[in-house]
């Protein structure tokens, strides 16, 4: 009897404190890519509260979502699940700070098999799955067509363009991002024959003559650059490198600009959201499902976004958006080797900003190949 009343002792103090442990159990935090409007930032959040009310959603900008995500990771306080640019995974993937997903999307109800090929292959580094993908789009050579009626097919035809705009005093290109400035030097790098990488995908090839004369080319489209990124819809700069989601976005702030997207001279470079999960999360499980939910809401979260889905299937948002739905199905994601991202962030800008400053565009790629090489190495997605 005395065995009996302490077994049930025991159990009526297990109760509460087990009640407890799972009171205490940690909200998933996510963190989600800024939306254009308010409005769709507080649906994102709504819907992910439906899901998971205790979840905890934060709203980053998307320049910074990738240089945020990898400050949080340093100091150990990354969120359990995040949105990113799929070109960063290798290099969290590399530094084990990404958890991955291999083994658990066959079990999942994420289904891979309706997905675009290029944009699962922009979540795979070295033979495994650090993330799915939930939109895509392609960078395109935008063309504000109140200021140039045609839009060019050629680099010759777009230096003609900016010399004639130049001395109506009209600027060439709005103020590109550091990566869109590296997109634009490696579409002028194809049309001149170069390469960014050697046969074996292991060296940087960019410092050769090629690549000077794409480097010499950037810098004179660039040199009469507006200040602003949104100056080609205020009709203030002709050309950009866009995507079609920040067209309409652009359609939308400046309804008056005509923007007209077209291929960056044969170079179809695609930009991939995904959602990954952090290697430190403290409940792998929680974290799982929420980006199980957020993969398998695809299409609604795509709207939100205002931007394309990741699927096969792709369909234009508008009739104009036809040609930007095959650049989108046609194109491919960023090298996958490790320390890539970081070279287009940081050293092809620095080369084109050296180079616009009177350094010889030998001495400015030699120092960007130099620099980015010790980071570039043969790690293949596949």
């Amino acid at each position: 009897m005395k065995k009996l009343v302490c077994i049930m002792l025991g159990l009526l103090f297990a109760f509460p404190a087990a009640a407890c442990h799972k009171k205490e159990s940690p909200a998933a935090q996510l963190w989600c890519i800024r939306p254009a409007d308010v409005a769709a930032e507080e649906e994102l959040r709504r819907i992910v509260r439906l899901f998971d009310a205790d979840a905890h959603v934060s709203f980053v900008s998307e320049t910074e979502i990738d240089m945020r995500l990898s400050a949080a990771m340093e100091r150990g306080e990354a969120p359990d699940a995040f949105m990113l640019h799929a070109d960063a995974l290798p290099d969290m993937a590399e530094k084990k700070q990404l958890l991955d997903l291999s083994n658990r999307l066959p079990l999942s109800n994420v289904q891979t098999e309706k997905l675009a090929d290029a944009a699962k292959r922009a979540c795979l580094y070295q033979g495994k799955t650090w993330a799915v993908p939930l939109f895509t789009d392609a960078y395109m050579l935008a063309t504000n067509r109140a200021l140039v009626a045609t839009p060019p097919d050629t680099v010759a035809q777009l230096q003609a363009e900016i010399a004639t705009l130049k001395d109506n005093g009209v600027s060439s290109f709005a103020k590109l991002t550091p990566v869109k400035q590296s997109i634009l030097y490696e579409a002028l790098l194809k049309t001149h024959n170069g390469a960014m990488l050697n046969a074996r995908r292991t060296a940087l090839t960019f410092s050769s003559q090629e690549g000077q004369a794409a480097l010499e080319d950037c810098v004179a489209l660039l040199q009469n650059a507006a200040d602003e990124p949104d100056a080609i819809g205020a009709g203030k700069a002709a050309f950009s490198v866009m995507t079609s989601s920040e067209r309409r976005k652009a359609a939308a702030q400046y309804p008056d600009a005509e923007i007209e997207l077209s291929p960056l001279f044969g170079y179809d470079r695609l930009e991939t959201v995904a959602v990954a999960l952090s290697a430190d999360t403290p409940n792998q499980k929680q974290a799982f499902r929420l980006l199980e939910f957020l993969q398998t809401h695809g299409e609604t979260i795509a709207a939100l976004y205002k931007n394309y889905t990741a699927s096969k299937n792709l369909q234009p948002m508008l009739p104009q958006d036809k040609e930007a739905v095959v650049r989108i199905a046609q194109a491919k994601p960023a090298p996958d080797l490790c320390g890539f991202h970081t070279l287009e962030t940081t050293y092809l800008p620095a080369a084109i900003e050296k180079a616009g400053k009177g350094v010889p565009a030998a001495d400015a790629l030699k120092e960007a190949a130099d620099q980015a090489s010790t980071l570039i190495w043969q790690g293949k997605r596949e």
